[in-house]
């Protein structure tokens, strides 16, 4: 199970970050159910964390504006176990999106501070 809250109306989780050149730490991310890849970090926190570059891919931003964004590897516990995931660098806050979610019920109490839960679906694996 993964909790979070809602902040300022918007739900948010944590991510923990496992860097082989840092101890772990975490960052609260935005859910965003319109976007349908795992995360997006701002590009200078990608820079600043050091993330390799993996790829590039055409997107169509949020605006209707198409960019080229540079696709980043990290590994993060998520719901304690550990995982390699894609992350675009761009915008200005960490955004978490629907692949990372699949296989989970998102629950989320629409009030400041409100708990926002992510529990696995059975049947389903991380």
């Amino acid at each position: 199970m993964i909790y979070g809250e809602l902040v300022d109306g918007k739900a948010t989780v944590p991510v923990i970050f496992r860097l082989s050149s840092h101890p772990d730490f975490s960052l609260n991310f935005v859910i965003d159910t319109g976007f349908n890849d795992h995360l997006t970090l701002p590009p200078q926190a990608v820079k600043a964390m050091n993330l390799p570059l993996f790829s590039t891919t055409p997107a169509r931003l949020a605006d209707g504006r198409e960019a080229l964004l540079s696709i980043h590897l990290v590994t993060i516990v998520w719901d304690n176990l550990e995982k390699v995931v894609p992350v675009l660098a761009s915008g200005y806050k960490p955004l978490l999106g629907t692949a990372l979610m699949a296989g989970y019920h998102l629950e989320i109490d629409f009030e400041e501070n409100g708990l926002v839960s992510l529990k696995r679906l059975m049947g389903h694996e991380v």
